[in-house]
């Protein structure tokens, strides 16, 4: 028997599902516009403070990736759980988790009402995104010790921080593959990682595919929260590249074991 999400069989309404697919991409390329010439200009205006030009930026963009979200769930796209949300939106939290989708990170920012991000710094010259990108103050990452400081300082500024410690999409049967930046930045702030496990069943939206490229069934994102303090302590532990690299094999061992659980 075939594994699920190697069926030739299209079904769950493929073709509909196909349809809404490009209509929500289409969608979120239009709300990136909307966000930069319409909902942004006024916070410049309205709020001469930057810190609170910032947040209420992220929170436009929460709600935005929220609406997103929904309308991807109401068409059918696929379904989704998140198993105890409501940790992730304790403040000041550095949120680790594993990139099987190129969605994972309108998911986890829908739950976060002020989520900092580290985003690659290509989206910076993107039309689509830029505005949203420059407005909410997220962190490029072509600078690693720039990136690694100014996280620690937004985690001091109770701000959580999402971060995939692979820094790019997982490829389904290769090994996880973790940069060492995420160790650094825990290191650095004195903050615990709260771990994000992400399955998708059957794949959807993965590495080097085609947005068209969508699953014959429809898929179900699954996410799993867990505070990793009961054996991933750094608040006392020097910054040293012995100690980032011990956590990050923690890391990788904890997530690869939840990925093929």
């Amino acid at each position: 028997m075939q594994p699920k999400f190697l069926s030739t069989e299209r079904r769950d309404k493929y073709w509909l599902r196909l349809l809404a697919t490009a209509t929500a991409f289409s969608l979120f390329g239009l709300g990136g516009l909307v966000l930069r010439f319409i909902v942004f200009p006024p916070l410049k205006i309205i709020y001469r403070d930057q810190e609170m030009r910032k947040r209420k930026a992220r929170f436009c963009i929460h709600l935005a990736f929220r609406m997103f979200i929904g309308f991807m769930h109401k068409a059918g796209i696929y379904t989704y759980n998140f198993q105890d949300q409501e940790k992730l939106c304790i403040p000041g939290q550095l949120i680790l988790a594993n990139h099987p989708s190129l969605i994972d990170v309108v998911f986890l920012i829908s739950r976060i009402p002020n989520a900092n991000c580290i985003v690659k710094a290509n989206l910076f010259r993107n039309p689509f995104m830029r505005g949203a990108v420059n407005t909410a103050g997220y962190i490029p990452n072509d600078d690693p010790e720039k990136m690694i400081e100014m996280a620690a300082k937004s985690l001091e500024n109770g701000e959580s921080i999402v971060l995939f410690p692979e820094g790019t999409r997982s490829v389904p049967g290769r090994p996880l593959k973790f940069q060492r930046g995420a160790a650094y930045m825990a290191l650095r702030s004195g903050v615990t990682p709260t771990l994000v496990t992400i399955r998708c069943n059957p794949p959807m939206l993965m590495k080097n595919l085609p947005w068209y490229n969508i699953p014959f069934s429809r898929p179900h994102f699954q996410f799993n929260i867990t505070e990793s303090g009961s054996f991933l302590q750094v608040g006392e532990k020097e910054e040293t590249p012995l100690v980032a690299r011990k956590i990050i094999q923690e890391l990788k061992a904890f997530f690869t074991e939840g990925y093929t659980a």
